[in-house]
């Protein structure tokens, strides 16, 4: 992931001037938290601009009633840990009715276009500076540290995850799933309900996988644009996502 100093640089603020803003506002703790968070500045890009540590940083806001975890939800395929279940996350090798040029023709009709071009690009634009998507931009580790930082490549993510998820959820457990009510107290009961889930395929032919895909794409493509919860990661509010969130 960048530095705080590259962020700076992405952004055309030199770290003195950064360090002037933090210093006018350091009784304004919401100001600079805000701040960050609209650049997708993290507690350890804020580490590396200030010098002092990110467990001071986080006190500071946490102190004044801030969640310093949101500054850390910047990734752009998942924000929450998947342990085991990040395996289902996987470029599209699939050909014909599962393809994702094919996938992508069934859902561009029913989708603003430019709301479907941007949701495979990264929100904080700094991500693309060095031409790679690492596994701290990407919120997975197993798919290495030479992901070309391209729509082509999240978009393949993006289908290629829905792909690896659905093949294993018939209609009984997916409707299980999505009829979950989900509080802050019962992540361990949704998470065990889905990995029951996928422990056996669902035996769908490609065209109904695709058909279900297209549709979900649809719905998660509209919640990431327009629905209530704010997100930065295109599988946030996916089941997958869901699954992970603590």
């Amino acid at each position: 992931m960048a530095s705080g100093q590259e962020v700076l640089m992405h952004n055309q603020v030199t770290v003195e001037q950064a360090n002037a803003f933090i210093l006018a506002n350091i009784e304004q703790p919401e100001v600079i938290f805000d701040t960050a968070k609209k650049f997708g500045i993290t507690t350890q890009h804020l580490s590396d601009i200030t010098g002092y540590s990110t467990e001071i940083i986080s006190e500071y806001f946490l102190s004044s009633g801030l969640d310093n975890k949101v500054l850390e939800d910047i990734k752009i395929l998942l924000n929450s840990e998947l342990g085991d279940l990040a395996s289902l996350v996987g470029f599209n090798d699939h050909s014909d009715a599962l393809s994702t040029a094919s996938l992508a023709d069934k859902v561009k009709p029913n989708i603003i276009s430019e709301d479907y071009s941007g949701f495979f690009e990264p929100v904080f634009g700094y991500q693309i500076d060095d031409g790679f998507y690492t596994p701290d931009e990407l919120g997975v580790s197993h798919l290495g540290k030479n992901v070309p930082a391209t729509s082509e490549s999240i978009e393949s993510l993006f289908y290629g995850t829905l792909i690896n998820l659905y093949a294993a959820l018939d209609d009984a457990e997916l409707s299980e799933l999505k009829g979950f009510s989900h509080n802050g107290s019962n992540v361990d009961e949704y998470r065990s309900l889905l990995t029951d889930a996928l422990n056996d395929p669902a035996n769908r032919s490609d065209q109904d996988l695709a058909n279900l895909i297209a549709g979900d794409a649809e719905v998660l493509i509209g919640e990431f644009w327009y629905g209530d919860a704010i997100v930065n990661g295109i599988h946030d509010l996916s089941l997958l996502g869901l699954g992970g969130i603590a």
